[in-house]
């Protein structure tokens, strides 16, 4: 007698969300039979996905969202290769991510059952919620202790250097610097915390984690339709910012 094979969580939350399918277009053909169209719902435009390629990068001038979820990394191979192969595999999973998919061909739930998944699926089922990705460098990532790295001699730009002492300062180095940073911004926190969360994850044996910071409540503006709001001391901070209806000065002092 063969034995019959067990089911797995995975396969499990298949069938689950299978099942939820097949009910919703059970519920969607009763609509149809009862007030003969189904009844039309906006999309929220706080929801919607902000698109990944075009003139200019998203996340720059994006309208400000509401979350944001910052963090730092150190390289923790010295290999040219290996810093190009993880820009890239960053490129293609926030391609993904910000458009409301899973990351890799397979996603949360469509692999081998007993692989770990692709994507780690803190996201199924929500929306993009205006997902942006921003990666940025860090002055160690061109050069360390006067060594150039990465073969990036003579690529740093003059104006990035570590910032001098202010007063008043007590900061910590394990929560200061990095080489690469990724700063995820959206309207659902979760979204935010699981697309960095997959990054971090395609980072492993390439780059680790330095520390990582969760902000919430817009602080900020970067368009004259938004007012700038105030920070946890009760103060507007900001306001006198660049805003993208400024074109001719955005492209001045911003855009590369």
């Amino acid at each position: 007698m063969t034995p019959t094979p067990g089911v797995s969580r995975r396969r499990l939350l298949g069938a689950a969300g299978l099942g939820a399918l097949t009910v919703g277009a059970a519920g969607a053909g009763a609509g149809y039979a009862v007030g003969g169209r189904p009844d039309a719902v906006a999309p929220d435009p706080d929801a919607l996905p902000v698109e990944f390629t075009g003139k200019h990068q998203a996340g720059i001038v994006t309208p400000a969202q509401d979350r944001l979820y910052f963090v730092a990394l150190d390289m923790s191979s010295e290999s040219r290769d290996d810093l190009i192969s993880l820009l890239k595999d960053w490129t293609a999973a926030a391609r993904q991510l910000t458009q409301g998919n899973e990351v890799g061909e397979l996603g949360a739930v469509s692999g081998p059952p007993l692989a770990p998944p692709e994507d780690t699926g803190e996201a199924l089922g929500l929306a993009p919620s205006r997902l942006t990705l921003t990666i940025g460098f860090g002055p160690t990532l061109f050069e360390k202790d006067g060594k150039a790295r990465f073969g990036l001699n003579g690529k740093k730009p003059e104006a990035l250097v570590e910032l001098p002492p202010f007063s008043g300062d007590r900061l910590a180095e394990n929560i200061s610097g990095g080489d690469l940073c990724i700063q995820a911004c959206a309207n659902d926190p979760q979204v935010a915390v699981h697309a960095v969360r997959n990054l971090v994850r395609i980072a492993f044996g390439r780059a680790s984690v330095r520390y990582s910071q969760m902000g919430f409540g817009r602080t900020s503006s970067t368009s004259a339709a938004q007012v700038t709001a105030r920070n946890l001391f009760g103060f507007k901070d900001g306001t006198a910012n660049l805003k993208v209806e400024q074109t001719k000065a955005v492209d001045e002092h911003v855009w590369v």
